[in-house]
C-alpha cells in the first residue's frame, strides 16, 4: 500500500492529468493511489487541498528560480545560457519520468495542467507571477553585468533583451507543446541567434 506523500502526490498528478479536476472522483483517487479516502485525506484535507498540493509540487516547486537555475554573479551570459537551457531540460526529464512519459507527451499534458491549476488552484495567477518575476530579476542582472562587462553591446535595452530571451523559451514551450514538444536544441540555437545579434 502507498503511503508515502511522494507518491500519493505523483499518483493523483498522473489522475488529474488523465481526468482533469472536476472529473476525478474519490474512487477514482482510491484506485490510482492505493489508499481509501481517509488515508487520502491524511495528508490532505479533501480533493482540492490534494490538488493544491500536486500544483505546488509540480508546478510551483520546479519552477522556482532557485531549483531550476544555478546562477553565479560571476557568470557570463553566454554561460548563463547554457546553464539556463540545461535546468530547463532537468525539469523536463523530472516531469516526464514522473508522468512515466516521454518528453513529447509530457508537454501536452502539463499544459493542461497548467490549465487546470489556472482554473482550480485559488492564488494560481498570484503566485505563478511571483515565479516569473523572479526569473525576469535573474535575466535583468545578466544582462545588465554583460552590458556593463562588454559581453555585449551597451546600445541594447535591458527589458526588451530579456523579453526576446524568455519570449522564445516561454513562445516555443506553448506551441511545440501541442506538437513535437520542446526541443532544447532548437531552443539553443535560438539562445544563440539573438546572443549573435547583440555583440
Amino acid at each position: 500500500m502507498k503511503t508515502n506523500k511522494a507518491e500519493i502526490y505523483k499518483n493523483a498528478f498522473r489522475l488529474f492529468l488523465q481526468d482533469n479536476y472536476e472529473k476525478v472522483t474519490v474512487v477514482k483517487l482510491e484506485k490510482a493511489i492505493g489508499l481509501s479516502c481517509r488515508g487520502i485525506y491524511h495528508h490532505t484535507k479533501d480533493k482540492l487541498g490534494l490538488f493544491k498540493a500536486v500544483v505546488d509540487t509540480y508546478i510551483f516547486e520546479p519552477h522556482k528560480v532557485e531549483n531550476k537555475f544555478v546562477y553565479a554573479e560571476d557568470i557570463s551570459l553566454r554561460d548563463f545560457l547554457q546553464t539556463y537551457i540545461e535546468g530547463v531540460e532537468r525539469t523536463m526529464d523530472y516531469l516526464s519520468n514522473e508522468l512515466g512519459v516521454d518528453r513529447k507527451e509530457c508537454a501536452k499534458c502539463y499544459f493542461q495542467f497548467l490549465f487546470q491549476a489556472y482554473k482550480y488552484y485559488p492564488n494560481f495567477v498570484k503566485k505563478m507571477d511571483a515565479i516569473f518575476e523572479k526569473d525576469q530579476q535573474m535575466w535583468r542582472k545578466i544582462i545588465d553585468k554583460a552590458i556593463a562587462s562588454g559581453e555585449i553591446r551597451n546600445d541594447i535595452a535591458t527589458e526588451e533583451v530579456v523579453d526576446m530571451f524568455r519570449m522564445a523559451h516561454l513562445g516555443m514551450s506553448y506551441v511545440l507543446a501541442f506538437t513535437t514538444g520542446l526541443d532544447t536544441e532548437r531552443l539553443k540555437r535560438q539562445f544563440d541567434a539573438v546572443y549573435k545579434l547583440l555583440k
